[in-house]
């Protein structure tokens, strides 16, 4: 009876484990808008702690490289366990202290370098912007000299833009300085918090290097309480026999992912800053080189862009080649030229040295990631789209192995189980 009993109980919590998860589905589709509104102030209520995590896994391999080569250093292994613990937590706090500073000067450096040469390239475009339209209505007419109708058409487009712009300072731009202000200060307000959560992410990246092993150790005990240990004996002896690959138990296969994810996520991402950071470096030289109009402006968009697979080099040369075009056309075709070159030298040389072949994805899977990613996360999604869609890529090729594998031993097991019979 007891028996009986309790095979209702399993019945009825699979039945209503069903139904509440299908409610929960169609909760999910329905009032998904609302939900995402939801996600969006939890996520704001969270960024610092974001902020945190992503400069500490940044950070991680440079904390690790400081605390290995100070415990080699003074060998460590050699000292007495009181003394090695003690070692141990100061090491721990310089490496911390060491990458953490790193970050700030690497950040600082960036924003004293970069910051006055940007204001400087954007307050001269602006202040140039009514001659390049000038200049570049005086080639139309000189282009369409020949042709009175085109001519015509120019000068009456070009004396429209003009009044079109004073029209708009007087009528639209004047009266909405009130508006205009406003914009001003709320960008002013976001920049100001985007600063507080750095500076709390900081913080908390202090914790998060602090604890990593922590950490790591915690999730390792979880993933094992959520997926205990399973006798996997017979399977593997079978399998043993087939020729083919031990089963894992699930709790040592997921770390086992997790870790493979982190190598394709890291090697990636990070590869991925240092190669653009490179090739930002290079443009800079050459425009500085050749003095080309708004070189460090040119520069920045270049190496930002370029941390987009695909897309991020023509996102980047499009407008920079524009801006170079109206102010000397001849300019512009010899920094087309070198961008260009510069593209085919990531692409073939410095990427793969740098990347190498992390993600083992093909150039239509590639295309593919960044468009899927990139529409549903925007330009997060096409950073990490490759890296992450890599992962599912190997994850569903793993699968398919292990099931040919499955299948062509069970077809051998059964053709020997034939001949056996037959003999």
């Amino acid at each position: 009876m007891k028996e009986k009993w309790k095979d209702y109980y399993y019945k009825g919590l699979a039945v209503f484990l069903t139904v509440a998860m299908c409610i929960l589905f169609f909760f999910v589709v329905f009032r998904l808008k609302e939900l995402g509104h939801y996600v969006k102030v939890i996520a704001n209520i969270l960024m610092p702690f974001i902020y945190g995590a992503v400069i500490a896994y940044l950070l991680t391999p440079v904390c690790n490289s400081i605390e290995n080569y100070l415990v080699d250093k003074v060998q460590l292994t050699r000292r007495t366990p009181e003394k090695r613990k003690k070692l141990q937590g100061l090491f721990k706090g310089i490496a911390i202290l060491g990458s953490i500073l790193l970050f700030c000067l690497i950040i600082y450096a960036l924003i004293a370098m970069l910051v006055p040469q940007l204001v400087n390239s954007i307050l001269l475009l602006v202040e140039a912007m009514p001659g390049y339209i000038q200049t570049a209505s005086a080639w139309l007419e000189k282009l369409v000299e020949d042709n009175p109708v085109m001519l015509n058409y120019v000068e009456q487009y070009s004396t429209d833009i003009v009044d079109y712009v004073q029209n708009f300072a007087k009528t639209s731009l004047l009266p909405n300085i009130n508006n205009i202000i406003t914009g001003v200060s709320s960008s002013l307000l976001t920049m100001i918090g985007v600063a507080k959560n750095l500076i709390i992410g900081l913080i908390v990246a202090v914790y998060f290097l602090n604890s990593r092993e922590m950490f790591c150790r915690q999730a390792r005990l979880m993933v094992q309480a959520f997926f205990p240990y399973r006798d996997l004996t017979e399977i593997n002896e079978r399998r043993k026999k087939r020729g083919q690959k031990l089963k894992l138990q699930r709790a040592e296969w997921i770390i086992e992912e997790t870790n493979i994810l982190n190598d394709y996520l890291g090697g990636f991402v990070k590869g991925k800053l240092l190669d653009s950071l490179i090739i930002g470096l290079i443009c800079m030289v050459f425009t500085v080189v050749v003095n080309m109009p708004y070189a460090v402006l040119v520069s920045v968009i270049i190496g930002v862009t370029n941390i987009i697979p695909f897309f991020g080099p023509f996102i980047g040369a499009i407008p920079t080649a524009a801006l170079i075009l109206m102010v000397d056309p001849l300019k512009c075709v010899y920094f087309v030229v070198f961008i260009i070159i510069l593209q085919q030298f990531d692409g073939n040389i410095l990427g793969p040295k740098i990347l190498g072949n992390t993600t083992q994805l093909s150039s239509f899977w590639v295309l593919f990631s960044i468009l899927l990613f990139g529409g549903v996360f925007g330009i997060v999604g096409m950073v990490i789209g490759v890296p992450v869609f890599g992962f599912i890529y190997h994850l569903i090729k793993g699968w398919m192995h292990d099931r040919l594998d499955e299948q062509a031993a069970e077809k051998r097991e059964r053709e020997e189980i034939k001949e056996e019979s037959e003999q």
